[in-house]
C-alpha cells in the first residue's frame, strides 16, 4: 500500500515524463514543461464519519485510518509540514526560514477523510491582494503601488469535523417588561410624573435538542494565533470537499495537524453546548432573564479529518512584513495593513468638529 502510494504521488506526465502537479484553474493534473494535463475524478464515497470513542478522551488511537507520512519540523518556529522524499529545500509558510536538504522523517498520522481542492490559483491570490491591500481608506495612500509581495504559500491546512445529537433540559426566569407611572421633581423641584420600567418574572422550563453536522475546528496552532483572521477568512462551502486523494496535493504544501483530535474534540463539545445554551435562552423567551440552567448530553458524535485550502502571504511596506491569508476555495480575504496616521487624524478632527458644531445648536 505504501509503494502505491508514492508512485501515485510522484505522478509522472506520460508525455515528458515530468512531475505532474494540481492546476487549481483546470482542476487537473497539468504538466509545467509540456503542458500536457490528465483528469483526475473526483469522488465522494469515502467521506465517512469515525466514531468519536471515549478511548480518544485517554490520547489512545481512535478506529480510524492512518497513513505514513513524511514530514518536515521548522526548526525556527516548529512548524510541520508534509514533504516529498526529493525535496532539496523548503520555505517554511509560516516564519519564512529557508532549509537546506530538511530531514523529513516518516510519522504515521490519521488520514484525512477529504480534502477541498484549491480553486484560487497564484495569480488569483495576488489579484485578490492588489484589490484588498488599496481596498482601505485609512491605509496609506501609497500602499497599493508600495506594498511588495514576499511569501505566497498554497497549503492545505487541518481540520477536524464534529457530529453529534445534542439533547438538553433547561430551567430559569423569563423576565418581562413593564411600566407604572411615579411621581418624581424635576430640576426646577417641579412634581412631574415619569413612566418607571419594572420586571415580572415567571418561570419556565422545558428541553431542545438538535444534530449538529460538521462543527468546524481547525487543527493549526500555528494559525490559531491569527484567530481573528482565521474566522474573518473562513466560509468554507464543505459540500464541495471530495474523497481524499494524494494527487490533489501535488505542487501544493500541507500542514500536520499540531492540534490533536483530543483537544479538538473538546472544543467542539464546548462550542457545541454554548450553542445549545443560546437556543434554551432563546426558547427560555422574555425581555430579559436570570437563573437560566442548562443541562446538555451528547450522543452518537462522530469526527472527521479535512485538509481545506488556504493561502498564506506576507508582503513588504516601508521595510516592515505585513500577513494576509486567502481562502483557496472562495478567495475571501483577511490580514494586516497599514494605518495612514493623517487620515486618522483627519476623522478624529472632523468628529470633535461635528461634536462642537452641535453643542453650539443646542445653546442657542
Amino acid at each position: 500500500m505504501q509503494q502505491e502510494l508514492s508512485d501515485v504521488i510522484r505522478a509522472p506526465c506520460k508525455t515528458c515524463g515530468a512531475q505532474l502537479t494540481f492546476s487549481a484553474d483546470q482542476q487537473k493534473l497539468t504538466c509545467g514543461y509540456c503542458g500536457s494535463t490528465e483528469e483526475i475524478l473526483f469522488s465522494r464515497h469515502n467521506l465517512q464519519e469515525n466514531p468519536l470513542a471515549f478511548q480518544v478522551r485517554d490520547h489512545q488511537m481512535p478506529d480510524a485510518p492512518t497513513e505514513e507520512k513524511r514530514l518536515f519540523t521548522c526548526s525556527n518556529c516548529g512548524a510541520r509540514t508534509t514533504v516529498n522524499f526529493d525535496v532539496p529545500t523548503i520555505t517554511c509558510a509560516f516564519c519564512g526560514s529557508r532549509n537546506v536538504n530538511p530531514d523529513a522523517r516518516k510519522t504515521r498520522l490519521i488520514q484525512p477523510a477529504g480534502v477541498l481542492p484549491f480553486r484560487i490559483s497564484k495569480q488569483k491570490a495576488q489579484e485578490r491582494f492588489r484589490h484588498w491591500v488599496g481596498d482601505d481608506w485609512f491605509a496609506p495612500s501609497d500602499l497599493k503601488a508600495g506594498a511588495v509581495l514576499d511569501n505566497l504559500h498554497g497549503m492545505y491546512i487541518p481540520f477536524w469535523t464534529f457530529d453529534a445529537q445534542a439533547y438538553s433540559t433547561y430551567e430559569g426566569e423569563a423576565g418581562f417588561y413593564y411600566y407604572v407611572p411615579v411621581q418624581v421633581r424635576d430640576a426646577n423641584g417641579r412634581s412631574v410624573t415619569q413612566q418607571q420600567q419594572r420586571v415580572r418574572w415567571e418561570y419556565r422550563s422545558g428541553s431542545h435538542e438538535a444534530f449538529y453536522d460538521d462543527q468546524l475546528e481547525m487543527a493549526s496552532r500555528k494559525l490559531s494565533q491569527q484567530e481573528n483572521d482565521i474566522r474573518e477568512v473562513n466560509g468554507y462551502d464543505l459540500k464541495e470537499v471530495v474523497d481524499y486523494d494524494p494527487r490533489i496535493l501535488l505542487g501544493w504544501e500541507a500542514e500536520v495537524y499540531s492540534i490533536d483530535l483530543q483537544e479538538s474534540a473538546r472544543k467542539a463539545e464546548a462550542a457545541i453546548r454554548l450553542r445549545e445554551e443560546s437556543a434554551c435562552a432563546q426558547n427560555l423567551g422574555g425581555d430579559t432573564q436570570r437563573n437560566l440552567r442548562v443541562d446538555t448530553s451528547l450522543s452518537g458524535q462522530t469526527f472527521k479529518h479535512l485538509l481545506l485550502p488556504l493561502w498564506i502571504c506576507t508582503y513588504l511596506y516601508n521595510g516592515k512584513t505585513y500577513r494576509f491569508l486567502v481562502n483557496g476555495q472562495t478567495g475571501r480575504i483577511a490580514g494586516e495593513r497599514p494605518k495612514s496616521a493623517w487620515k486618522i487624524a483627519l476623522v478624529v478632527i472632523g468628529f470633535l468638529l461635528l461634536v462642537l458644531f452641535f453643542l453650539y445648536l443646542g445653546k442657542r
